[in-house]
């Protein structure tokens, strides 16, 4: 009867996911040009290949790992998926990364909390089975949060000689794992070196940080993982060729009988450079305004419309990143002068900004993935959308007189 529903289940659970998504991992079938970077990359851990997918926030490398993940589970290896910002502390960590490995492991989860319950004589809410329960035991009942993350660690090595299958495990927001402790990448390293049968993928948004940890000599990483960015597979902007938004827009505009023409999706991948995020955002708000008026076939005027809906929906959290920029010094006149496209060093009737400072603006704007370096001394903002609100803070509203 379950096995029955379950492709119902699975049917209902797509048809309540919003039609063009927003603020979170997608759906495979809304992972925009993404295919060829998915083969290529399940190829290479499942070879046994350690990656490092660095790259800015919000550009889908997060749902990219998960559909690899998925689809290397599909093929018979155990997967594990660790978010490394929700972790608080080592014995966190350590158990982030056992619980998805008994996910992967068992088929649901829970098996961790079954673990826990059984150390503690309790009953488990559901079944994990004894050979599951033996490798995770020295984690839950080790009194030390040091040596329960080294057992966590071990984990991976554990199953794949146990199993017998390939494992393979990816960190997200890699990074993130430094605060924990002060010497976590070396404790990693002098583990993860002599593992056989397991690949990692380190996944990281703060990319100075993060290219630094496995390409500077002296780091515990040196050239542990091979660099494989996603924010420019095929060459394109965001990984993304043009002609994949053409016809992944005209087929989601169709599902809901709603038409787009060529011209009209090229303004919209115009207006968003086509980042991935802000494409479907700017999407959301143009199929809505089109469903709550009746309307069928996309204008040009309706996607700018759409574009001033996105932005206004978007201008919290582009105050936020403003409002950041504006607790160090010089760094929102520089930001300011990127998005108006002008001179970074000349002087400027609202005050010169020193050429050293003005480096070291550029620099933490790099650092933030808020801009991109386009030439000699040329940058522009990774989302244009961002440009526009920048641009915007200093427009006067115009005032309508009445009659």
């Amino acid at each position: 009867m379950l096995a029955r529903m379950a492709p119902l289940l699975v049917r209902k659970r797509r048809a309540l996911a919003p039609h063009f998504p927003v603020g979170g991992p997608v759906a495979p079938e809304d992972l925009v040009g993404r295919e060829p970077y998915i083969r290529r990359t399940a190829s290479r851990l499942e070879d046994g290949e350690h990656l490092l997918v660095a790259g800015p926030r919000r550009i889908g490398k997060t749902s990219v790992m998960l559909e690899v993940l998925r689809r290397l589970r599909r093929k018979g290896a155990v997967t594990a998926y660790v978010d490394c910002l929700g972790a608080t502390d080592l014995r966190g960590l350590g158990e982030r990364l056992a619980a998805s490995l008994l996910t992967s492991l068992e088929g649901h989860e829970g098996g961790l909390e079954d673990a826990r319950a059984i150390a503690a004589g309790m009953r488990p809410h559901g079944r994990i089975r004894v050979e599951h329960l033996e490798l995770v035991m020295p984690i839950v009942r080790e009194p030390s949060a040091q040596r329960a993350f080294d057992a966590a660690l071990d984990l991976p090595r554990s199953i794949a000689a146990r199993a017998g299958r390939r494992v393979v495990v990816a960190f997200d927001e890699f990074q993130a794992a430094g605060r924990l402790g002060p010497r976590v990448f070396d404790v990693m390293r002098a583990r993860f070196q002599a593992q056989r049968g397991v690949a990692y993928a380190f996944l990281g948004s703060e990319e100075g940080i993060i290219h630094e940890l496995f390409s500077a000599k002296g780091k515990a990483l040196y050239r542990f993982a091979v660099a494989h960015d996603l924010a420019e597979a095929g060459g394109h902007r965001f990984g993304i060729d043009p002609s994949d938004w053409q016809t992944y827009l005209r087929r989601k505009f169709a599902q809901k009988r709603m038409t787009i023409g060529e011209a009209e999706v090229d303004r919209v991948v115009d207006l968003t450079g086509g980042h991935p995020q802000d494409t479907m955002q700017l999407c959301a708000a143009l199929y809505h305004f089109m469903q709550d008026q009746a309307l069928r076939a996309v204008t040009a005027q309706l996607v700018d419309a759409a574009f001033e809906i996105a932005l206004r929906e978007l201008e919290r959290p582009f105050t936020l990143h403003w409002s950041d920029l504006g607790e160090k010094k010089y760094l929102q006149a520089v930001a300011k002068r990127i998005a108006r496209g002008e001179p970074l060093y000349a002087a400027r009737p609202d005050g010169d900004v020193p050429r050293a400072e003005v480096l070291r603006a550029v620099t933490a704007l790099r650092a933030r993935g808020l801009v991109v370096r386009t030439g000699r001394g040329r940058y522009e903002y990774l989302e244009p959308m961002l440009a526009e609100h920048v641009r915007r803070l200093d427009a006067v509203p115009a005032i309508v007189l009445g009659r």
